[in-house]
């Protein structure tokens, strides 16, 4: 694996001794064996990468439109040129199984043609006034350097998501990754250098730049007014310091947390469908996404016919290395990740839960990877572990009786992002997807929580500020100027 890894950063003309030179461990979670090391940076790097990225965007706001729009597609070409390269490296940081880091590039891929058009459609408007010779026109100008914070779960399309948009609105992008998967920020930051090289407008040296760094360096730069916005994914705890950061200084914060998502299963539901997207939601990534199925409630009718099926498909679920072609899930990506699904699972025993399945797995001796088998846990009532948003393939089921109570106990958990309902009742099925239904970002009937990620992600938590649209995504990265003529002089 570590070959493949060298291959990569060959290919793609990485700094060999910058990812060895340091002593921050990026590790792989397949194996548990050191694939990169790099250095942290410290306040002066932060302030020197801020910095850069002012110069940097005051000439990339001078671009036209057709010239970001340009970028954007050689970008593209180059993602799509690379994309076994990037694929590999997604799975060796991560441990996603292959069909999931192909469709994370596949989606990033689809994601710069449409962001390759928003150049054009940046037009402002011009407003009738009552006064005489009064001319009142809207235009729309970039912000500045803007800061994308992203976790190891989509290290990839959420930094995609963010970036590409800042950049086609004439801003320019500091990059801050998860240290969990920085090799391939850095994969993808040297992709869009190539670009760069073979574009036609002037393309600053500087226009997107990675910050490897700690907390309170991330905490740095979320305090500095030179970086007019910043979007981050990640935990809510995180999202909180850095949005009374950002707000303390009247910036703008588009922020993306929590999860802890939740299903229910009517009476009238259909079983096969229901257990057929519960178990696909709940091992997505080994439960490791934002948008995985944590919590269960089943009337009490269904009860007993769709938690016995559950349990047995989760005791069918092939869990294997990312690259055995009929693994279903990979590992948990560190061993903080397996302390906290175990701490969590003997927590539910203790609060009265029944755990079926959650067992270390061995693959390949490899002592220093996590591999799990998914747990159900048969809850007598929903309790403060089963509100903690956990990243693992554990799934909490509950009982209830009345579908009013049952809604209550989703809207529980405030961040929560995408609940959905298995009903062939109508009214249950306008009555979740109602004002007083569930309280989140997406909302399905019929179908999983997994697959709505993008929607999740441009919603973004209702907690959070600067949500943006996904028809006009790029707002938030700009700021509309007013400008008022009076020629009646």
């Amino acid at each position: 694996m570590f070959r493949r890894v060298a291959e990569i950063v060959n290919l793609l003309k990485l700094d060999i001794d910058f990812l060895s030179s340091g002593n921050c461990v990026d590790y792989s979670p397949v194996n548990g064996e050191n694939i990169a090391s790099f250095p942290l940076g410290d306040e002066a790097t932060v302030e020197r990468t801020i910095a850069r990225s002012v110069e940097a965007f005051r000439e990339w706001r001078e671009v036209p439109p057709t010239g970001r729009s340009e970028l954007i597609r050689l970008f593209a070409d180059e993602l799509r040129a690379n994309k076994d390269d990037i694929v590999d490296l997604i799975m060796i940081e991560t441990g996603k199984i292959r069909s999931a880091a192909l469709k994370e590039v596949e989606r990033s891929i689809s994601l710069c043609e449409s962001v390759a058009s928003i150049p054009q459609r940046l037009s402002g408007v011009s407003a009738p006034t009552e006064s005489h010779k009064l001319v009142i026109s809207q235009s729309w100008l970039p912000l500045g350097p803007v800061a994308v914070v992203t976790s190891f779960n989509f290290p990839l399309r959420v930094w995609a998501l963010h970036a590409l948009v800042a950049l086609a609105c004439g801003n320019s992008v500091i990059w801050r990754p998860s240290r969990k998967a920085t090799l391939t920020a850095f994969a993808v930051t040297s992709l869009l250098r190539r670009a760069k090289a073979r574009c036609s407008a002037n393309c600053p040296e500087y226009l997107a730049q990675i910050l490897i760094c700690d907390h309170p360096e991330l905490m740095q730069l979320a305090k500095n007014p030179k970086v007019p916005l910043v979007c981050a994914t990640g935990a809510p705890a995180m999202a909180r310091k850095i949005q009374g950061l950002v707000g303390e200084r009247l910036g703008r914060s588009i922020l993306a947390t929590g999860g802890n998502n939740a299903a229910l299963v009517a009476p009238s539901a259909d079983i096969d469908l229901a257990v057929n997207h519960i178990v696909r939601s709940t091992i997505a990534d080994c439960g490791q996404r934002g948008t995985s199925l944590q919590r269960l409630f089943c009337h009490s009718s269904v009860y007993d016919k769709i938690v016995p099926r559950l349990k047995d498909e989760f005791r069918r679920v092939y869990v294997n290395s990312p690259f055995e072609r009929q693994s279903m899930i990979g590992p948990l990506i560190d061993k903080v990740a397996y302390d906290t699904m175990r701490l969590s699972l003997e927590q539910a025993t203790v609060d009265g839960g029944v755990v079926s399945g959650g067992n270390r797995l061995d693959v390949g001796n490899y002592r220093d990877a996590y591999y799990v088998q998914p747990a159900l846990v048969e809850m007598p009532k929903q309790t403060g572990i089963v509100k903690t948003e956990l990243l693992a393939p554990v799934l909490y089921v509950m009982r209830y009786d009345d579908f009013d109570q049952a809604m209550e106990e989703i809207n529980a958990f405030p961040q929560t992002l995408v609940s959905c309902a298995f009903t062939n009742d109508l009214k249950e099925a306008g009555a979740f997807s109602s004002l007083d239904g569930a309280h989140t970002n997406v909302a399905t009937v019929n179908a999983g929580t997994v697959g709505y990620d993008l929607a999740a992600m441009f919603g973004t938590d209702r907690n959070a500020v600067g949500s943006g649209t996904a028809s006009e995504p790029w707002r938030p990265f700009m700021q509309a100027k007013s400008c008022l003529v009076n020629f009646n002089c």
